[in-house]
Formats: C-alpha cells, sequence, structure tokens
C-alpha cells in the first residue's frame, strides 16, 4: 500500500531532478487569490450564455434524437492510482443505423494525486475548451432499432494550446521547440494557463502547457435515455513554462493511462434546460453533472 507520505517522498525526490531552468518561460508572478483565484463563495449561480440549439433537420429524426450528458472517468497511474473526469454534451440525430453527431467537451480533470500535486483547468479555459465541438455522422449503430445496438462513433479529439498540422499524430511543441504554441487563452503566455499545487508550492501557481486528449468510445445502447460502455482515452501534454520553481517536480510526473476506463450517457431535456431556451448547454451540464452522475458510494 502506497501511503500519502511515501507520495510526498516521491514527489520531493523528482524536485532533485528537473530544474527550474529547463523551463525558459518560467515566470515569477503569483496567482492573486482575490483577483485570479476564482469567484468569491458570494458570487450566485454562474451565468449560462445563450446557445441556440443546432439547426440541424430533424425530419424522420428516430427515437435516440437528442442531447446526451456523457460523463467519461478515465483511469490512470500517477505514482499511485487516480480517476480523472470529463464531461461532454453530446448531440444525436438518428435514423435507423446512420447517426449524426456533434460532441462538445464541456469539462476536462487532469489526474492529480489531491494534496500532493494538481493542476485544474480554470473557468477562462473551460471557455476556450467547450469552443472544441466536432460534428461527425456515419452508420455509428449497428441494428436501425437503437435499443441495445453497439455504438461506435469516432474518437473524440481535442487539442488546447498547440497548432499542429496533424492534429491526431504532430508531437506537441516543448520549451525548447515552442513556435506550434498557441496563446489560446489570450494571456500572453505560450500554450494555455493552467492553476497548479503542489505539496511543494507555498501558494498556487500557474502552469503553461499543450494538451491533446482522445476519448474513444465503444458502447451500447441501454435504452432510448441511456448509452454506457468503455472508453480508451489518450491524454498528453507538455508543460511549456511555470510560475515557480515549486512546481519543477509536478511537470515532470510520468501520467500512465491503465485499462478500465469508463463512460456513461443519460438524456438531458426540459429539467435541465435551466434558462429554458430549448438547449441544454454544457455549462448547464456542468450544473446538474452531480445529480446526474453522483459518486458511488464507498465500500464499507
Amino acid at each position: 500500500m502506497v501511503t500519502r507520505f511515501a507520495i510526498v517522498l516521491s514527489v520531493l525526490a523528482l524536485a532533485c531532478g528537473p530544474d527550474a531552468g529547463d523551463y525558459p518561460y518560467e515566470r515569477t508572478e503569483r496567482v492573486d487569490a482575490g483577483t485570479d483565484a476564482g469567484a468569491p463563495p458570494d458570487a450566485g449561480p454562474p451565468e449560462i450564455p445563450d446557445e441556440p440549439l443546432e439547426d440541424w433537420d430533424t425530419t424522420d429524426a428516430g427515437p435516440l434524437s437528442g442531447i446526451f450528458a456523457v460523463d467519461v472517468r478515465v483511469k490512470a497511474k500517477v505514482v499511485v492510482e487516480v480517476e480523472a473526469r470529463q464531461l461532454f454534451r453530446l448531440r444525436i440525430l438518428q435514423r435507423g443505423r446512420h447517426v449524426r453527431l456533434r460532441t462538445q467537451p464541456c469539462r476536462i480533470d487532469l489526474p492529480a494525486v489531491e494534496g500532493v500535486a494538481e493542476l485544474s483547468i480554470p473557468p477562462a479555459l473551460e471557455a476556450v475548451l467547450q469552443t472544441k465541438a466536432v460534428e461527425d455522422e456515419g452508420e455509428l449503430l449497428d441494428a436501425d432499432e437503437p435499443v441495445g445496438a453497439a455504438f461506435t462513433p469516432p474518437p473524440a479529439l481535442i487539442v488546447l494550446g498547440a497548432e499542429l498540422g496533424d492534429p491526431a499524430a504532430d508531437p506537441l511543441p516543448t520549451p525548447d521547440d515552442d513556435a506550434r504554441a498557441l496563446d489560446e487563452d489570450d494571456d500572453g503566455n505560450p500554450g494555455v494557463t493552467v492553476d497548479a499545487e503542489t505539496v511543494l508550492c507555498r501558494r498556487p501557481e500557474r502552469a503553461y502547457l499543450a494538451l491533446r486528449a482522445v476519448a474513444d468510445l465503444a458502447g451500447t445502447v441501454e435504452d432510448l435515455d441511456t448509452l454506457s460502455g468503455d472508453v480508451t482515452p489518450t491524454l498528453e501534454w507538455s508543460i511549456l513554462g511555470v510560475t515557480h520553481d515549486c512546481l519543477a517536480a509536478a511537470a515532470e510526473l510520468e501520467i500512465e493511462i491503465v485499462p478500465g476506463s469508463t463512460f456513461r450517457a443519460l438524456r438531458v431535456g426540459d429539467d435541465q434546460d435551466i434558462d429554458d431556451n430549448g438547449n441544454v448547454s454544457c455549462p448547464e451540464i456542468g450544473i446538474v453533472a452531480d445529480e446526474l452522475f453522483p459518486e458511488p458510494e464507498p465500500d464499507p
């Protein structure tokens, strides 16, 4: 059994290896808890942008057609085994075996060892993430009757903080080769900025990175409101800079995807349409996600 103390020792050991000078974009500014660290506790409910439903021709739409919230649980190993969550909005237009699909990432949690080394996506970057929707269509079901059919959509690919000729295969930029780094969150730093904390840092810091995530789903239509199955995920990032050398250890942590990742998709509708505009958007799915996908009760 690996204890938290052993994990801390592992991180500290890593800190003795890499040098902050390895990151030429090192910054010295800190996160101001009064401005950038997030909304104050009394900020009220988040604002929901008015996002209209996709303007699709729904003539002869099949019974599986609609909007689904998709909860992906990625199994990974960061010194110890951890679980990271990805949340998607899925719009389905089904006619027999043919499916038109729009997949929109809503939220990505990065694998972390809680209390030891954590990277998290701030609201500004989450807004960028939600612009990465992709559309596909084809015979994605293996039967005309959807219930019980196999569902095999194309892999959903997300790239943040990099401009790649081949998004699926090109290597991510590095500190020594940052020509393809893309400042997508417009904060003047290479790549995209994530919040970063480690046991070695006195306060929250930031890391600048390029990231690629792929979710390759293969599942079954349980019923007209539920799809579930397995995921073959890919998650990789390249650290382009840090705000403080206390993050050097976290920057060198290796993330290993392990077997056992799964997904569950649930239909959403009027009950989740908080702004009553006829669409359930990513911000609305984010608000109701914990209710839709509660954490399992721990074993006694």
